[in-house]
């Protein structure tokens, strides 16, 4: 093979060696890809040459010279992270170690119109000037839509929870002056989550917003299916023949373990319902009883695929401080376990589906690396 393709590839290989570890040593990265001690260190030059890693200390020493710690230099690249919902946009500015440099959260009714496209290209141009001095250290926009999308991430198959035309992508075009990518808001979500914990084995993101979904991850990576539908948990049936979901059937998680089913008490206000819960016995009733139906969800999921469940969205902002009586309802229905562990409240109140769709550069940018 040719020695320069030989050293790209070296180099390629330690880039994402660090990534993958966050800190490392010159001896680790040398012993893990067998690569001659003199090398490692011309090939470390070159990458901080390129402002893609630098040293951050040193590790305590085992015996003599202490080992210098080479980390990637997060703003390297950034990558941005759009959340469109029905009522709200989202715009989060991420770097390469998933940190939040910038985000802002507007209340805007989502329509296809120049107007809404104006706004949205208005905000996400005024982070990207803010904080980004160099543009080609910006990846790429990940947009989050919840909407079951086709395998380009350009064509939308299936949404009603917001309309969106068969066209949309080429109607955003005009406005994003960036590559940009349409991604499920609750796949991004929870990649998101699977990021944020450093999840290794699998693990099932339950979205519970104003409409419900979820991911299947295994690590990081997703599991999006045959028909790219995967982890639809909204519409799994729990109550046959039961109230009508907004998808026109009868019974399905979601018509039970929306948001809405909440915030509906409190005027849409859903962090009100949470702020009265403790002195309104009607409105904890109310959510001991949606506890009670998303239990037999939970269940469900965990006796089909035995991993780990996080509970995200906007309700799942507001669980933690009742995560230990949810475990107690979950358990309940489960013959085989007696402690409720497994269940997690989400890393991330709020925005999680914006990273998630960010996340997909950002991974681009680390698996595909190349002098």
């Amino acid at each position: 093979m040719d020695e320069t393709i030989v050293r790209n590839k070296n180099i390629e290989e330690i880039y994402r060696l660090i990534y993958q570890n966050r800190q490392i040593s010159r001896q680790e990265i040398s012993r893990l890809l067998n690569i001659s001690l003199p090398t490692t260190t011309q090939n470390l030059n070159t990458l901080q040459e390129l402002g893609l890693i630098h040293k951050a200390g040193e590790f305590q020493s085992t015996g003599g010279r202490k080992p210098s710690i080479y980390c990637c230099v997060p703003n390297a690249r950034y990558a941005v992270g759009i959340d469109i919902t029905r009522n709200h946009l989202s715009i989060v500015l991420v770097d390469l170690a998933l940190n939040l440099i910038d985000s802002l959260r507007i209340r805007i009714a989502f329509e296809e119109s120049d107007s809404y496209f104006s706004a949205l290209n208005k905000h996400l141009e005024q982070i990207i000037s803010q904080n980004i001095s160099d543009r080609s250290r910006l990846l790429g926009v990940g947009i989050s839509l919840p909407a079951l999308l086709g395998t380009d991430h350009k064509t939308v198959s299936y949404a009603t929870v917001i309309p969106l035309s068969s066209d949309i992508y080429s109607k955003l075009e005009k406005y994003i002056h960036a590559p940009f990518l349409f991604f499920n808001d609750s796949n991004s979500a929870g990649l998101a989550e699977s990021w944020k914990g450093n999840y290794t084995n699998s693990v099932i993101y339950l979205s519970l917003s104003s409409s419900i979904g979820g991911a299947n991850m295994n690590g990081k990576t997703l599991y999006t299916g045959d028909h790219n539908r995967s982890s639809e948990f909204g519409h799994m049936t729990i109550i046959p023949h039961g109230k009508r979901c907004y998808c026109g059937r009868y019974g399905c998680l979601d018509a039970y373990c929306s948001s809405n089913v909440l915030s509906d008490f409190t005027h849409g206000n859903l962090k009100e319902f949470f702020k009265q819960i403790k002195s309104n016995q009607g409105l904890r009733n109310v959510f001991d009883d949606y506890m009670d139906h998303l239990a037999i969800a939970v269940n469900n999921l965990r006796m089909c695929f035995d991993c780990d469940i996080i509970l995200g969205g906007n309700v799942g902002a507001y669980i933690s401080d009742y995560i230990e009586d949810f475990r107690q309802k979950a358990l309940e229905l489960n013959p085989f376990e007696n402690d409720g562990s497994f269940i997690h409240p989400c890393h991330y109140p709020t925005e999680a589906a914006a990273v998630g769709a960010a996340i997909y550069y950002i991974d681009g940018f680390v698996q595909n690396f190349a002098i």
